[in-house]
C-alpha cells in the first residue's frame, strides 16, 4: 500500500496568478489619487509581500497597516478578487494528478480568509481542497511555522517526510523547514530578479508547476 501524501501550497504566486486582479485594484486606487498608474510588470514581483509590499513600488511615503489609503485599496480589490485570477499555467493538470492519486492537497495563506474564500469559490477550488489555512487562523504567520502545523494537525497528518509545501518567497521556505516539512521553492512566482530562489535552503527549486509531478511521484 502506498504511503499517503500531503501536498500544502501558498496561494499567490505559486497557486494563483493574482497579481492582474491585485494590479487592477491598485490602479484603481491612483487613479483615485489622481496619481499615475503603474504598469503590471512594475507590480508584479512584490505581489507576494501583500499590499505593502506593493505600496512600497508606487508610493514615496510609509503606507501602514489599517490606514485609511490601506483600507481603500482592500475595498477596491474586494470588488475583483476572483475575476481577473487563474491557476497558474499547467496547474489544474497538477491537481487532477494529485486527485488521482487520492493524495491530500490544500493552501497555506497569509491572505485573509475574506479575500482568499470569493477567490478560490471563483476558480471552483473550495470543494477540492482537504484544508485551507489563512493569517486569520493563527497568531503568527508565515515566515513562523505555526500555520504549516495548523494545517497538518487539523489533517491529523504526522508523516512529515510525506508532507511537501510549494512556495515562491523565501518566508515559505522558511516556514516549512521550521515545521519540518519538505520544501518546494518555485521560480516563476513573484519576486525581484535578485532574490535567487536557489538561495532560499528549499530541498527542490522548479520552474513550471509540472515538474511538481515529478518531485511527488503523481
Amino acid at each position: 500500500m502506498s504511503k499517503q501524501i500531503l501536498v500544502l501550497f501558498d496561494l499567490d504566486g505559486t497557486l494563483i496568478d493574482t497579481a492582474p486582479e491585485m494590479h487592477m485594484a491598485l490602479n484603481s486606487l491612483l487613479v483615485e489619487q489622481g496619481q499615475k498608474t503603474v504598469s503590471l510588470e512594475h507590480v508584479r514581483p512584490h505581489v507576494s509581500n501583500g499590499v505593502l509590499g506593493i505600496f512600497s513600488v508606487v508610493f514615496d511615503d510609509d503606507p501602514v497597516l489599517e490606514g485609511r489609503r490601506y483600507n481603500r485599496y482592500l475595498e477596491l480589490y474586494e470588488d475583483v478578487v476572483g475575476h481577473h485570477a487563474s491557476l497558474f499555467d499547467d496547474m489544474d493538470i497538477v491537481l487532477n494528478s494529485i486527485e488521482r492519486k487520492n493524495y491530500l492537497w490544500g493552501i497555506v495563506t497569509n491572505k485573509s480568509k475574506k479575500f482568499t474564500e470569493p477567490l478560490l469559490r471563483q476558480l471552483n477550488l473550495s470543494d477540492r481542497l482537504s484544508c485551507l489555512i489563512c493569517r486569520d487562523d493563527v497568531n503568527n504567520i508565515k515566515p513562523d511555522p505555526e500555520p504549516l502545523n495548523l494545517a497538518l494537525s487539523k489533517l491529523q497528518f504526522n508523516d512529515l517526510d510525506c508532507c511537501y509545501y510549494i512556495g515562491d518567497s523565501r518566508k515559505d521556505i522558511q516556514s516549512a523547514r521550521s515545521a519540518g516539512i519538505r520544501s518546494i521553492a518555485c521560480s516563476y512566482g513573484y519576486r525581484v530578479n535578485s532574490d535567487n530562489p536557489l538561495s532560499w535552503g528549499a530541498e527542490y527549486c522548479i520552474n513550471k508547476p509540472n515538474e511538481i509531478m515529478k518531485i511527488i511521484k503523481c
